[in-house]
């Protein structure tokens, strides 16, 4: 199975994911993979998505991560 090859194209689908709550619930600022991948194997076969390898879905899953990061607040220490 080919690889996307755009990071623009697996933007969209993180966009998507990020929409639908597919990456619930956050746990230690990480999203809920297992949810992810399950969202993404049943767009794949309802034929809204193309077939994608793992490295796709984890990129998708990486990007959400740096995305959950980039919104959450920091700890000020005292």
């Amino acid at each position: 199975m080919e690889c996307w090859n755009s990071p623009q194209a697996l933007g969209v689908i993180a966009v998507d994911v990020l929409r639908n709550d597919f990456h619930q619930p956050i746990k230690n600022g990480k999203c809920d993979r297992g949810n992810i991948e399950d969202a993404i194997l049943e767009g794949v076969y309802s034929g809204e998505l193309q077939a994608m390898n793992q490295a796709d879905v984890k990129f998708v899953c990486d990007l959400i991560d740096d995305i959950i990061q980039s919104y959450t607040p920091k700890k000020k220490v005292k």
